[in-house]
């Protein structure tokens, strides 16, 4: 008997154990999901040029920015505006010529 009633707690507790693992992934889903809509900026689309640079781009209130980011730098090569429908309109305006270093 006693030993019906051990292998009976160790499926109780693994059974335990399983269902709380699982209902704190499902809650730790929920709060990462729920935490980013607040966020204004979103990154819709990112190349890699090499392994260290790449180009990234980024949305922030009705903006769009091409971003060339490396270690050692962060430079924004375009920035569009974006109207109500998501649409592009005209490129903004960018310095014609940037300082080197």
């Amino acid at each position: 008997m006693a030993e019906e009633l051990s292998w009976v707690r160790w499926v109780t507790a693994l059974f335990v154990v399983a269902v709380t693992m699982g209902l704190s992934f499902w809650a730790l889903r929920r709060v990462q999901n729920s935490s980013h809509s607040w966020l204004p900026i979103r990154v819709t689309g990112r190349v890699r040029l090499n392994r260290s640079a790449e180009l990234v781009l980024v949305e922030v209130d009705n903006e769009r920015f091409l971003i060339g980011a490396t270690p050692a730098n962060i430079n924004t090569v375009a920035r569009w505006s974006v109207g109500e429908a998501g649409r592009e309109l005209t490129p903004a305006q960018q310095p014609a010529d940037r300082d080197a270093g």
